[in-house]
C-alpha cells in the first residue's frame, strides 16, 4: 500500500513539473497548458478574495477619469486616439477619459509591470489588466483571450453571472471560472466567448 502511495505521488510530482516552468531570473512559475486539456482537471471553487483583488489599486472598468498623467502613451488606433498608462488603457470621451478594454490588433512596445506570462498550447500570451497581448513583429499585440488561460485578477467592473448553473465571471466576452491552482492559489480560467 505505502509503495504504491509512493509511485502516485511521484506520478503527481512528475506530472506538475511536466506543466510547469520555472523562470529562475524571475523566481516565478510560469504554467504551461495543454489547450486540449486546459481545463479539464480544474474544479469550480467559491472564491474568497474579490475577483479584483491584484488590481485592487488600478481604475474600476468604465470610470470616468478626468484628466490623464503627464507620461501616458498615445496609442492611435483605428482612428482612436488611446491613452496607455500603468497597464490601464483610457478611450477619449468629450473632454473626460473612460477607462476601457483595449480592441485587439492595438500594439505597444513594452508590457505593463507586474504582468502574467501565460503558455496554452504552443502559443505564449502576456496578460495584464483584463487584457492578453502576444508578441509579434517585436511589439506585443493585443488579442483574444485564449480559452484555457488560467489568470489571478480581472479588472473591477467584471460582472457576476450564472452559466450552466453555476457562478462564473464575466469580462470583454469571455467567461471564467475560478478555481485553485496546484500550489492552492485562487485563480480564474477562461472557459468560454460569450455568443
Amino acid at each position: 500500500m505505502v509503495s504504491l502511495v509512493l509511485l502516485l505521488t511521484q506520478y503527481s510530482n512528475a506530472q506538475n513539473r511536466r506543466n510547469a516552468k520555472y523562470n529562475a531570473r524571475k523566481k516565478k512559475t510560469i504554467v504551461v497548458h495543454n489547450k486540449r486539456h486546459a481545463h479539464a482537471h480544474r474544479k469550480r471553487v467559491k472564491r474568497t478574495k474579490v475577483a479584483h483583488y491584484h488590481y485592487r489599486h488600478l481604475p474600476k472598468r468604465g470610470a470616468i477619469v478626468k484628466s490623464m498623467h503627464a507620461d501616458a502613451r498615445i496609442i492611435k488606433h483605428n482612428g482612436i486616439k488611446y491613452r496607455f498608462y500603468s497597464g490601464v488603457w483610457y478611450m477619449p470621451k468629450g473632454n473626460n477619459w473612460v477607462v476601457v478594454g483595449c480592441k485587439k490588433g492595438v500594439k505597444i512596445r513594452t508590457l505593463p509591470v507586474g504582468y502574467q506570462k501565460i503558455v496554452v498550447g504552443p502559443k505564449t500570451y502576456y496578460y495584464y489588466y483584463g487584457t492578453y497581448y502576444v508578441m509579434r513583429s517585436k511589439k506585443y499585440e493585443v488579442v483574444e483571450a485564449p480559452i484555457g488561460a488560467e489568470i489571478y485578477s480581472l479588472p473591477e467592473g467584471n460582472k457576476t453571472v450564472k452559466l450552466e448553473g453555476s457562478e462564473h465571471y464575466e469580462l470583454d466576452g469571455v467567461y471564467y471560472m475560478p478555481s485553485i491552482n496546484d500550489q492552492g492559489e485562487e485563480i480564474l480560467i477562461a472557459v468560454k466567448n460569450k455568443d
